[in-house]
């Protein structure tokens, strides 16, 4: 039986979320999930914010408002600088999540070494209470067979 759900709701864990398609809706193109990227990195570059309240995800609001926000952080795939600032104002200002707490990475595969920086704040932490949120699977992948962290797909939070 998974112990994923009973992680996730426990006081002692430190929760990692990504922002895009897990805090942020994914709902950033006009009649698709998303733009094609050469749209997406021309907004950005002209510093266009589109995580805006209409991306909140109401379900992951109510989750976290219960939370030691002390022990949630973000780590998210960036490709621009702006990128930086509007994913902090996001997570603070929607989910009351601390700027510090927001790691911005290059590649997905950084995630792995951003989630260590982010264990060494917590060294008497279990590795299984240390939980990375994601809606990429091979991103969830990667973080189960290079750590022993724990890893839940977003979809665990559609029934809770």
């Amino acid at each position: 039986m998974s112990k994923i759900k009973e992680l996730l709701n426990s006081d002692d864990s430190v929760l990692v979320f990504d922002i895009d398609g897990v805090l942020a809706i994914m709902e950033f193109g006009f009649h698709n999930h998303f733009m094609d990227d050469d749209e997406w990195n021309d907004m950005v570059s002209k510093n266009i914010n589109t995580y805006t309240e209409d991306k909140v995800s109401k379900t992951m609001q109510r989750f976290l408002s219960t939370r030691n926000m002390n022990k949630v952080y973000v780590v998210t795939k960036i490709n621009e600088d702006n990128e930086i600032i509007q994913k902090k104002e996001y997570a603070n200002k929607y989910y009351k999540i601390l700027k510090e707490n927001v790691y911005c990475v290059k590649n997905d595969s950084d995630k792995v070494n951003e989630l260590l920086r982010i264990k060494d704040k917590y060294k008497e932490l279990p590795d299984e209470n240390l939980i990375m949120i994601d809606d990429t699977v091979e991103i969830l992948n990667d973080i189960m067979e290079n750590t022993n962290f724990s890893t839940a797909h977003i979809s665990s939070f559609l029934d809770m």
